[in-house]
């Protein structure tokens, strides 16, 4: 999962050990012959987790995971070691299909695209949230390349080897290098390529999609990392067994769950990815906290003021839409947890 979306998932690892890492963290190979240049190259080193097509695992250090089936072409079914599957998809086709187990999907032309920020726009202006794109089993391929948080991204964090010798990040990503380069040759290509854009990660998608209507695109909807947080929102909840995705409503997309708040200009919590995340079913409301990973369950009543709080910043602002001591009292509660909601 970590490989294909180029974020890193909860527990898996901290950025600072990214960057520590001796080697790439996860690196896909699609020969088996490579493994030997890789390693003399240096991106495969004692900390990588090498994903090799045909050979046993070898869980000494670095970790060689053997893999059948292919990782770059989407519609397939990947067998790692003995006991684990995954599946690769389009974007474009993956809302028709029943996900049947761990899944990445991908974007691999303009149509996905296409219908990537269709399905986002809807999200902000309906609350409609695509069903499949929150199921606790998928992960959104290259997601920094799509508005995401990109922040631990890059060589460091993943590479592809492609047949031909060929290194980016991702199957569809943009040209690093080749095969014997080494680990700094690549962070520098890649740090090049990104300065020549005005948005984020314009590697992972680089073969994939026109750069000018990528960065067109994201420039229209500065709201799409929060739509990012609220997929991830929502599948948390997915996975708690907290209702279907059709169930579960989120703060600032189609809606409030305090009506009166749609009306306030220029939200705090559409521009800024480190603002918890309010959501809600007919049973109960939910605070999540992106930075830390925590979930806290609170009553409507409660949901409704942590809401005002994160959209206005302030307690003596967010009084024009609640009572300012229950306002208060709920942001101290959340204070002395470590999570400020101004």
């Amino acid at each position: 999962m970590v490989w294909g979306s180029g974020r890193l998932e909860p527990g898996s690892a901290e950025p600072s050990e990214v960057h520590a890492a001796d080697g790439s963290v996860a690196i896909v190979l699609e020969r088996a012959d490579q493994l030997d240049a890789a390693r003399k190259s240096g991106i495969v080193g004692k900390d990588s987790r090498v994903f090799v097509p045909g050979v046993y695992d070898d869980l000494d250090g670095p970790i060689i995971l053997g893999y059948d089936g292919s990782l770059s072409d989407p519609g397939g079914d990947v067998q790692v070691g003995v006991q684990f599957f995954v599946q690769t998809q389009d974007y474009g086709t993956s809302e028709y299909l029943s996900l049947i187990g761990a899944t990445l999907v991908k974007i691999v032309d303009m149509s996905d695209f296409d219908a990537f920020l269709a399905d986002a726009d809807g999200a902000i202006e309906t609350g409609t949230i695509p069903d499949f794109a929150t199921h606790p089993m998928l992960r959104l391929c290259d997601s920094g390349s799509l508005g995401g948080t990109a922040d631990v991204d890059g060589p460091k964090l993943r590479l592809y080897v492609d047949r031909d010798g060929a290194i980016s990040t991702s199957t569809g990503g943009a040209k690093l290098g080749e095969l014997g380069d080494s680990l700094d040759q690549l962070e520098e290509t890649w740090e090049k390529l990104n300065a020549d854009s005005t948005r984020p990660c314009s590697v992972a998608l680089g073969n994939t999609i026109d750069e000018q209507k990528r960065v067109s695109a994201l420039d229209e909807r500065p709201w799409l990392p929060r739509y990012h947080g609220a997929l991830d929102a929502v599948r948390g909840l997915r996975l708690r067994d907290i209702g279907e995705g059709a169930d579960i409503r989120v703060s600032g997309f189609g809606g409030r769950l305090l009506p009166d708040l749609e009306d306030v200009d220029e939200p705090r919590d559409l521009v800024r990815e480190d603002v918890p995340y309010v959501l809600w079913t007919d049973d109960s409301a939910y605070l999540r906290c992106a930075v830390d990973d925590r979930t806290f369950q609170l009553s409507h009543d409660a949901g409704r003021a942590a809401e005002a709080l994160i959209v206005h910043g302030s307690v003596h602002a967010a009084a024009a839409h609640g009572d300012e001591a229950v306002l208060r009292q709920v942001s101290d509660h959340f204070a002395s947890v470590g999570l400020s909601l101004t």
